[in-house]
């Protein structure tokens, strides 16, 4: 019996050694063995930046190595014409979420690079570029770098927290009450926005009305104006409003250097399966429309509005609106099956609502003419089954994010 219990523990003295040695033999060692080298575009390309109709640029090079053959994630750097990389203008990760050998970049981020460089506008500078690879907690920067000659077109390429416009035409005559204006960026999968568009839902009426970045009379404010050929202009012009009074989406593309308004009307609250209103919203002022006599009786199979389908309780709805003479929706982050979020960092919220949904519940979205016809749905909360309510949609550019809310009449 001792015999037995001695050989064990030798046995168990001889596996741990055996799985001691595998672990050092097998360590990993994620430190770039080798770095690559930089394809194109080639030393000295010269670029006319058009961020409106220009053709991306595609950056490529050769892959790097980790010691223990490990993925390797890129970073495309970006520097001045006699930076050092150790403190680049602009960074980003390459194609594949840095997964990918090459980079393609819209020529908006080569106008917000140049920019970044002090390459002015309607002017021609040089940036240089290279590649850092990074393995675990090992990083390399490549020995090459190659330059590219920019020249740089009219229009803002670095943007404000928000922009204003005020006057006449618009809900702000006076500086400090000017309407704000927020930058979108692209959240749903059929969204394609480029850097520097602003966007606000506000009224307009025929008159005038002042572009600014600030509407703090005591920072410094920069003026701009719409030019005859509908070009945005550095200037502390006024610019006229010629169109119909109205509630408009406005969007102002810095990067183009253009503004244009698209009419809204007849924003009402419905139901999906009946298709009926049950709310017509007006527009109130301060980005905000509302109606206080909503009402809806949830549906049930046999109701006289309920489609010859229905075999349960229904109670989804979203918003429908016209856009210049187009029908179009307002709806959440949910997928037509309300079982997954089309936008990310969303997750599906798929009950009715008790108190406990989070905020962004309420968030509402452009979803365009051709939504699915169960996209964006939400669903009633119990309390509001047959019994009057108010309902707003706020498109306050300073909120977290566009928005809708109930309260019981």
């Amino acid at each position: 019996m001792k015999k037995i219990r001695k050989y064990s523990v030798l046995a168990m003295v001889f596996a741990l050694m055996f799985f001691s040695c595998n672990k050092e033999e097998f360590e990993l060692n994620s430190e770039i063995a080798q770095v690559g080298s930089l394809e194109g575009p080639v030393n000295d390309t010269r670029i006319q930046i058009d961020p409106e109709n220009g053709e991306s640029v595609t950056f490529n090079w050769t892959p790097a190595q980790a010691a223990d053959g490990g993925l390797i994630l890129y970073t495309v750097l970006f520097d001045v014409e006699s930076g050092s990389f150790e403190e680049p203008i602009y960074s980003i990760s390459s194609d594949n979420k840095g997964g990918g050998t090459t980079l393609t970049l819209s020529q908006v981020f080569l106008n917000i690079i140049a920019a970044k460089a002090g390459i002015e506008q309607l002017t021609t500078g040089k940036v240089k570029w290279t590649v850092k690879a990074s393995s675990g907690y090992q990083s390399k920067v490549f020995d090459q770098s190659l330059e590219l000659s920019l020249t740089r077109p009219e229009g803002l390429a670095i943007f404000p927290k928000y922009m204003y416009i005020h006057g006449s035409a618009t809900e702000g005559e006076e500086l400090s009450d000017a309407v704000a204006f927020k930058e979108i960026v692209n959240e749903l999968p059929t969204d394609n926005f480029n850097p520097g568009v602003f966007e606000s839902i506000s009224k307009l009426t025929p008159g005038e009305f002042y572009i600014v970045d600030s509407n703090n009379p005591d920072s410094t404010v920069n003026n701009y104006y719409l030019n005859s050929e509908g070009k945005i202009r550095s200037g502390d012009q006024a610019t006229s409003f010629t169109g119909e009074e109205g509630v408009y989406r406005i969007r102002m593309n810095l990067s183009a250097a253009t503004i244009s308004y698209e009419k809204i009307s007849d924003l009402e609250l419905y139901i999906f399966a009946s298709q009926v209103t049950k709310a017509e919203l007006s527009y109130v002022g301060n980005h905000t429309f509302e109606s206080t006599n909503g009402f809806f009786d949830f549906l049930n199979p046999g109701d006289p509005e309920a489609p010859d389908w229905l075999g349960w309780e229904e109670e989804r709805y979203r918003f429908k609106f016209m856009i210049d003479g187009t029908q179009t929706y307002l709806g959440s982050f949910h997928n037509e099956a309300m079982n997954a979020s089309l936008v990310e960092g969303q997750s599906a919220y798929n009950v009715r609502p008790t108190g406990e949904e989070p905020v962004s519940y309420y968030n509402v979205y452009f979803l365009g003419a051709d939504a699915g016809y169960w996209q964006g749905a939400w669903k009633f909360a119990d309390e509001y089954n047959g019994a009057p309510f108010t309902v707003r949609v706020i498109f306050d550019p300073k909120a977290d994010h566009y928005y809708h809310e109930f309260e019981l009449n």
